[in-house]
């Protein structure tokens, strides 16, 4: 039992967060299809109708402003008028199509995450977290060791599991704007159309990639975490064989480095919006 309970503790100090940030390999569709499918629906039924409108009047608007400039000069209004309406064909179809937009933004952010997570940080062996590293020697030690190991881990290992939780919540809240943002699609893409108010659908999507990049900064967060244990206590190539004696010596790395990783996953969002030049 207290094999087990050791071998958990370690596995969850060297990789971050256990599986909480597991969801985040997955798209919106595939996190919560219920919630997707529900954000579609409000989108066709509610948004859609508004949107036609905005867009209606954008195109006239366009069209006024287009009419103006073309006066008096009819070889200069043609190219300014076909000009204009290659514009507004390429805005219906961006605002048409605004959650396969929204779809392929956060693809990337999921590929990023993928191939960020597939990567060792050296915090066990390139098949295995730092606890199932170490089963053989934990299984070795006597019942007075194992409690001494299980008295230095506690602490650290608490502080993790709030890590755990709060990457859990933080995931949660990732999706949900997601699905809110998703919800309203086409309308913020209408407002490209013009130059005073293209703002509105620049600021929409770079909102919507700031929300799904926050995925990728909690991930890269978790294995800039496993880097740092990985250096601090120089995970199982600096281990030789005094099991005791490599815990106690770090110990203060193992309580450090789960705090630092919940400061990091605070700033996560900031960091995302910097990415995409939002903040």
């Amino acid at each position: 039992m207290l094999d087990d309970l050791l071998v958990y503790m370690l596995n969850m100090l060297s990789t971050g967060v256990g599986n909480g940030t597991d969801s985040l390999l997955q798209s919106p569709q595939d996190y919560n299809a219920a919630l997707y499918n529900a954000a579609l629906t409000i989108h066709s039924t509610a948004v859609k109708p508004i949107t036609a409108i905005v867009l209606a009047i954008m195109f006239v608007l366009m069209l006024a402003t287009t009419s103006t400039r073309a006066e008096g000069d009819r070889e200069l209004g043609v190219r300014i008028v076909a000009a204009t309406m290659f514009k507004i064909a390429l805005v219906f179809i961006v605002a048409q199509n605004a959650v396969l937009l929204l779809e392929a933004l956060a693809s990337i952010a999921t590929a990023i995450s993928n191939t960020a997570n597939s990567i060792d940080m050296g915090t066990g062996t390139s098949a295995a977290p730092l606890g199932d590293a170490l089963r053989s020697d934990i299984a070795a030690q006597g019942i007075t060791e194992k409690v001494t190991l299980v008295v230095l881990l506690l602490l650290p290992w608490l502080v993790s599991v709030i890590a755990n939780v709060l990457a859990i919540v933080l995931v949660f809240i990732r999706f949900l704007q997601m699905y809110l943002l998703t919800a309203f699609a086409s309308l913020p893409v209408a407002f490209l159309g013009h130059d005073d108010t293209k703002g509105i659908g620049i600021g929409y999507l770079k909102a919507f990639a700031a929300v799904a990049l926050t995925g990728t900064v909690l991930v890269v967060a978790v294995k800039m975490y496993q880097a740092l244990i990985a250096g601090w206590g120089g995970g199982t190539s600096a281990y030789d064989g005094n099991l005791v004696g490599w815990i106690t010596g770090n110990f203060g790395n193992f309580f450090v480095a789960p705090i630092v990783l919940i400061f990091l996953m605070f700033g996560a969002n900031g960091l995302a919006k910097r990415i995409v030049g939002e903040a």
